[in-house]
């Protein structure tokens, strides 16, 4: 399989990063968007999975993570990820020539591309979302989450952790030990990153029947990173006729990292073949 990597010009001009992985020959193209702190690098797992069908995938790092430009952790609108995401869109469509597109997304990647395909997913072939902060229980005092608004507003890059615990994104211990060594991954996040991002979830819920193309929506039932009820309700919210919920019981965040992450792979690469009839 060869890989490649380059940067191409996202939103204001900002430098991101991105790589590609690329069996021979190539059936399909799968975009894939990461969650937050991490970045493109731990998705070479995955993308040797898509490559056993002939899929490649194209992986960005999103703008204030990996190898991309921009403060860590730090955006001044939701709308820079959504736009990053239709510059790098073209760029792989180019690469593509012809050849059908999906679009799978992780945790914050989840949300990022469920809000784009609610906005531009028309000519994707499909939408793939694993653990997607569909919905995320805030546990914080109302002075807290005030004083969160006020600094969105006149201290937009201030940062601070973003309080999730290591531990929680897998059973597996060599994964864990490996995100808290990657030096690529980080824990920051902006007032303006924050305010901007539970808006976008809330914009998504709200308009998940915007949605045209086919979804399979994918959950681990004992997140502790993101709450799993976003999931059924996004869901349910979802007009699509071709659409498909999974949740994996027990399985923490990434369930492309877990234990038993051959189960999650094999559904999604059934449906993604199931697609490319």
């Amino acid at each position: 399989m060869k890989e490649e990597e380059g940067k191409f010009s996202g939103a204001g001009g900002l430098e991101i990063f991105w790589r590609a992985w690329l069996p021979d020959p190539v059936r399909a193209v799968c975009m894939i968007c990461h969650g937050l702190g991490e970045h493109s690098g731990r998705y070479a797992e995955v993308a040797a999975d898509l490559a056993q069908k002939g899929l490649a995938s194209f992986a960005l790092d999103h703008r204030g993570h990996g190898r991309s430009g921009g403060k860590r952790g730090h955006v001044l609108a939701f709308s820079e990820f959504l736009d990053d995401l239709d510059s790098f869109r073209r760029l792989v469509e180019a690469r593509a020539a012809g050849k059908p597109v999906f679009l799978i997304g992780h945790s914050m990647g989840g949300l990022i591309a469920a809000r784009y395909a609610e906005q531009s997913g028309a000519g994707l072939r499909g939408l793939v979302l694993s653990s997607a902060a569909l919905r995320v229980d805030v546990d914080a005092p109302a002075i807290k989450l005030a004083a969160g608004r006020f600094f969105s507003k006149y201290l937009p890059g201030l940062t601070m952790g973003n309080g999730l615990d290591p531990q929680m994104i897998s059973h597996d211990k060599k994964v864990v030990d490996a995100y808290i060594a990657d030096p690529l991954v980080h824990d920051r996040v902006s007032a303006r990153w924050f305010t901007e991002f539970t808006a976008a979830i809330e914009a998504v819920q709200k308009e998940a029947g915007k949605i045209t193309i086919p979804v399979l929506c994918m959950q681990s039932g004992d997140d502790k990173l993101v709450a799993p009820r976003g999931a059924p309700e996004f869901f349910e919210r979802l007009t699509v006729k071709d659409k498909k919920l999974q949740v994996w019981d027990g399985f923490y965040h990434e369930m492309f990292n877990e234990v038993e992450r051959a189960k999650p792979a094999a559904l999604m690469l059934e449906w993604i073949e199931e697609h490319l009839r």
